[in-house]
């Protein structure tokens, strides 16, 4: 069989390497991939190769004259493009949900309207599109808030408020200065939750529901909690597309796994399969909060995989994923048995830090970063640990450069958490962002309480 998956960074890279472990699969296409799978040994084999489309009918035209079987739309932004639209328009399977049904992760408003009508649990919201009458809601409500771009914004799209000053500014920084773009025109004002993040993934095939019995831990936050200079620098310690992740969560259990199920998982489906009459075929990616007292609330949902938890969770799954993806494809996800090893895993993510510009400095990831770094000590990575590259170009001097703010996942496994957390730890700091306007000085950063906390 042959596979294509649609995506350019961690998350699809990772899917493309989950696909080449199948017994079945004979080759993986990455499209439009990026050129660190040339660094990896499914790569360096031909087993994946990178083929650099990103026009949708191109897209399925490669794939009728190469009989690709099946695609995997790994990201949001083509999905919400209508990529599987045209996929299944040219009679070619595919994972992911069609364009119409991609505002369960576009619209929050639409998806926080639609859970308090069905019950589940989530904090209390309001929707603005006026600036002020958004500021003059927070000034009264005298709870600590959330503030968050109501559309597409990579993950970045929500800021977290200490109090009136922060949510004021927050207000300004997404409706004002627009610094997410359009999806700033409508915000949502949502009561802040303390307690213990958990990231739950469930796979719909139109008909049935699996949910996966695993759950991970993302770090969202970009800074450490002591990383007290950074985060004044940056105004705040910003929320990100994640920063580093850890599997399984410290929490996992049979009941608490039956509980996100009951409470959560089938009420949703439910509303999408028999109110909606959507037949959604792909990925539903819960992001939850349990608070001190067992509290469960959604604070988002998303149609695709968790990126980093994806990194994590698939190399925790002993499933065969393309018999996953196929059962979606045909409706029979009820016939498959999820087996899962018995070992830990550990994703640090390598971002942009802090670098000289041609005028002053970059302040780095989640800020704006420096592209066109050096990466130096892949080399040197010990064997088992596993690199998925994200914000990557090549140059035909230097060889792999940094082109994104979060540039590489260095995923590590272990019989213990702490095993899998000490390897991962060592190796990542054997990698150098080479700084080519500062003495090539190493500008790579990571956080350090990633499994810790």
């Amino acid at each position: 069989m042959k596979v294509l998956v649609y995506g350019s960074g961690g998350r699809d890279h990772c899917l493309a390497d989950k696909y080449g472990d199948s017994p079945h699969v004979d080759k993986v296409y990455f499209a439009p991939g990026n050129p660190g799978i040339l660094y990896t040994p499914k790569g360096k084999r031909g087993l994946i190769e990178r083929v650099p489309i990103r026009d949708f009918n191109e897209i399925a035209k490669f794939c009728k004259e190469n009989r690709v079987d099946l695609v995997d739309v790994g990201s949001e932004n083509p999905l919400e493009e209508g990529l599987i639209d045209v996929l299944e328009a040219n009679g070619i399977r595919a994972i992911g949900p069609r364009r119409e049904y991609v505002k369960i992760e576009s619209d929050r408003a639409f998806t926080d309207d639609m859970l308090s009508r069905i019950g589940v649990p989530k904090p209390q919201y309001r929707v603005f599109r006026d600036p002020d009458k958004a500021k003059e809601y927070v000034k009264n409500i005298g709870y600590q808030v959330v503030v968050k771009a109501n559309g597409l914004a990579a993950g970045k799209g929500v800021i977290v408020c200490d109090d009136v000053d922060d949510a004021i500014d927050a207000i300004d920084r997404i409706m004002v200065k627009k610094i997410f773009g359009s999806s700033g025109e409508r915000i949502v004002i949502e009561e802040r939750k303390y307690g213990t993040e958990i990231s739950f993934f469930a796979y719909l095939d139109g008909r049935h529901v699996m949910p996966l019995k695993m759950f991970a831990q993302d770090y969202k936050p970009a800074f450490d909690p002591d990383d007290t200079e950074e985060i004044e620098r940056f105004g705040g310690n910003l929320n990100t597309g994640g920063t580093g992740c850890y599997c399984p969560h410290r929490l996992v259990s049979p009941w608490l796994i039956n509980r996100i199920i009951k409470e959560i998982v089938n009420p949703t489906v439910n509303e999408i399969y028999n109110t909606f009459g959507w037949e959604y075929r792909g990925v539903l990616y819960f992001g939850l909060n349990l608070d001190p007292y067992n509290h469960l609330d959604v604070f988002e949902i998303n149609v695709r995989h968790g990126d980093p938890e994806w990194e994590v969770i698939s190399r925790k799954l002993s499933t065969d994923l393309f018999e996953i993806s196929m059962a979606v494809c045909e409706g029979r996800l009820d016939n498959i048995r999820q087996v899962w090893n018995d070992r830990y895993y550990v994703d640090l993510i390598a971002m942009e830090g802090r670098s000289k510009a041609q005028r002053g400095w970059n302040k780095g990831y989640p800020g704006r970063y420096g592209k066109g770094h050096k990466i130096e000590g892949l080399n040197q990575i010990e064997r088992g640990v596993v690199i998925y590259f994200a914000g990557v170009d090549e140059d035909h001097q230097k060889g792999l450069i940094t082109f994104g703010g979060r540039v590489l996942h260095v995923v590590s496994g272990g019989k213990s958490l702490e095993e899998a957390r000490e390897r991962a730890y060592r190796n990542i700091s054997k990698i150098r962002f080479l700084d080519h306007n500062n003495n090539n000085q190493n500008c790579m950063r990571y956080r350090k309480t990633i499994g810790f906390l």
